[in-house]
């Protein structure tokens, strides 16, 4: 087992405090610093924009793929009225 030494109290680094704790000059416990708060909310709105980023890329490919799947059916709308117009000449 290692020692913590940045604590200098000699305890075994499995039982230390954890890393979102940190201690004051007396001594008690904080239970999240204002740094540790700051860096989670900060993780926490670049998931919540990297989600969003998602969600408008998969509504974006919905979207392509339906004017893609309309554009075809209008060809082949387009294709058997001029079908339709050929045969009704002939």
């Amino acid at each position: 087992m290692t020692t913590d030494i940045s604590s200098g109290n000699g305890v075994s680094s499995s039982q230390s405090r954890p890393q979102n704790e940190s201690v004051n000059i007396a001594g008690k416990v904080k239970s999240n610093t204002w740094k540790i708060r700051q860096q989670q909310r900060l993780r926490q709105q670049a998931v919540k924009q990297r989600e969003r980023e998602m969600a408008q890329e998969k509504e974006q490919e919905a979207d392509r793929k339906r004017e893609v799947r309309k554009e075809r059916e209008r060809k082949a709308e387009e294709k058997a009225r001029l079908q339709a117009m050929a045969e009704k000449n002939y």
